[in-house]
């Protein structure tokens, strides 16, 4: 093999170039070839050695280096949440992850007979008695708990912003090990519209409002003694390379940012396809979207996915959905062998290209948003909601002339499954007029213009 390749000399990027311009005859290269993003990145039409910048990024933070099978179960019943989690368990998941709706929730009946380890809860209220008791009897649960996430997307604070800094505060310092870490869902601004550089700006800031409470408080060498980590909930985007370069350079930004602190940050990520792209017209397409967008999450890097039913939206958990859903990840692990290269991307000149271009651009949003007073002020000020506003109707406004598809919704419409007159789940934005404190960040699909009118 070394004698073939040495029958060749090597070509440079710049030969390569001269080529192209040849083949296209007159036509403009940057016109022609170049792909303008919402990142603000010009996409070439190839990419060399002769410009490569090479980048270290952090390896997963699972203890086997591979990803983990996991799946969404909402806890409303324990008993029937306890089911649904062993039943996955039986079936190929390797963890589960809990959605508790209220403190009600009997904890012994929702973990009895389920394994110590792989199992991430997220309460949807701040109750630190009733994390203590989660504690007390399932210490090896990983606990997402995000007070800013929770003013975001609900216009409110748990119940006021000191208070509830506080209980944030003694969570996170009180509990040992993994149980609990500094959370940050960033799915809401994904799923709102965000382009990858928002969403790394906006997750970077949205950590510094946490670092810099540490710090006042004067906790940064308690939580760095404490050897805790950053959980960043994520959603997957359709843009599969770009969302390959994404989850590469949140370990980029997440290293950088502590670095700043003087700590050595590892960040797990958990991801899950989003529902921005989703659609209710030829609904079976959501299946393939979904199978690329774990890809791309794997290759990223990933530590956990839990995949999202192609009904989620719109019908009941099921048990064919969610089958179909959790064997999509089983087959991308065990029959495509997804599991067995660690760092597929390393070394791929477009995907660091990709990566490095990410994180600078993240960064210097990033530093926008600090120099006018921080995340927390700016969600007060409504700058991060009018900003999503606008990726949001720029994307919208794609679809509308068909620079971007959605396949089944402006093209290639499937004639023969039109709309179903009612629909288990409501499927569209719901609107809860309250008073709030800012307004909430609203996610929408990009498919319900079209699914209204048709």
């Amino acid at each position: 093999m070394s004698k073939l390749f040495e029958e060749f000399s090597p070509v440079t990027a710049k030969e390569w170039k001269q080529k192209i311009h040849v083949d296209l005859k007159g036509a403009d290269y940057n016109e022609t070839l170049i792909t303008h993003t919402a990142e603000g990145i010009d996409i070439k039409p190839f990419y060399h050695s002769d410009d490569a910048t090479p980048i270290q990024v952090p390896t997963r933070a699972t203890q086997t280096g591979s990803w983990y099978i996991s799946q969404s179960i909402y806890a409303g019943d324990a008993a029937v949440a306890n089911e649904k989690a062993k039943d996955a368990l039986s079936r190929g998941a390797e963890g589960v992850l809990f959605i508790i709706p209220n403190n009600s929730i009997d904890i012994e009946v929702l973990f009895k007979d389920l394994p110590s380890v792989g199992i991430q809860v997220h309460p949807q209220f701040l109750d630190l008695g009733f994390l203590e008791k989660l504690q007390q009897a399932q210490p090896k649960c990983y606990v997402h708990l995000d007070i800013i996430n929770q003013l975001a997307s609900d216009g409110n604070w748990y119940e006021n912003l000191k208070p509830d800094h506080e209980k944030w505060l003694a969570f996170l310092l009180q509990h040992p090990g993994y149980f609990s870490n500094i959370t940050v869902n960033t799915s809401l601004y994904q799923q709102a519209g965000a382009s990858a550089v928002q969403e790394l700006a906006y997750y970077m800031a949205h950590l510094n409002e946490y670092l810099n409470h540490l710090e006042q408080y004067d906790m940064i060498s308690a939580f760095a003694k404490a050897e805790k980590r950053i959980n960043i909930d994520t959603a997957i985007g359709s843009d599969y390379f770009m969302n390959i370069a994404k989850y590469r350079a949140y370990r980029l930004v997440t290293k950088s940012l502590g670095k700043a602190y003087g700590l050595e940050l590892e960040a797990y990520i958990t991801a899950s396809p989003s529902l921005r792209n989703k659609s209710l017209l030829d609904y079976n397409v959501n299946m393939l979207r979904t199978t690329t967008e774990c890809m791309s999450a794997v290759l990223g890097g990933c530590d956990t996915i839990y995949n999202l039913p192609y009904d989620a939206f719109f019908n009941k958990e099921n048990e064919f959905g969610t089958r179909i859903a959790r064997n999509q990840l089983l087959v991308l692990k065990d029959e495509a062998y997804f599991d067995k290269i660690h760092n597929a991307a390393d070394g791929a000149y477009f995907i660091e290209d990709l990566t490095k271009q990410l994180a600078e651009k993240a960064n210097d949003l990033f530093k926008e948003i600090e120099k006018a007073g921080g995340f927390v002020q700016a969600l007060f000020d409504g700058t991060v909601q009018r900003k999503l506003k606008e990726s949001d109707a720029k994307e919208r406004e794609a679809l509308e002339t068909g620079q971007r598809v959605l396949v089944g919704v402006n093209k290639y419409p499937n004639q023969d499954q039109g709309m179903q007159e009612e629909y288990e789940l409501y499927p569209y934005v719901k609107t809860k007029p309250r008073k709030t404190l800012i307004a909430p960040i609203v996610p929408k699909r990009l498919a319900e213009d079209f699914e209204k009118q048709a």
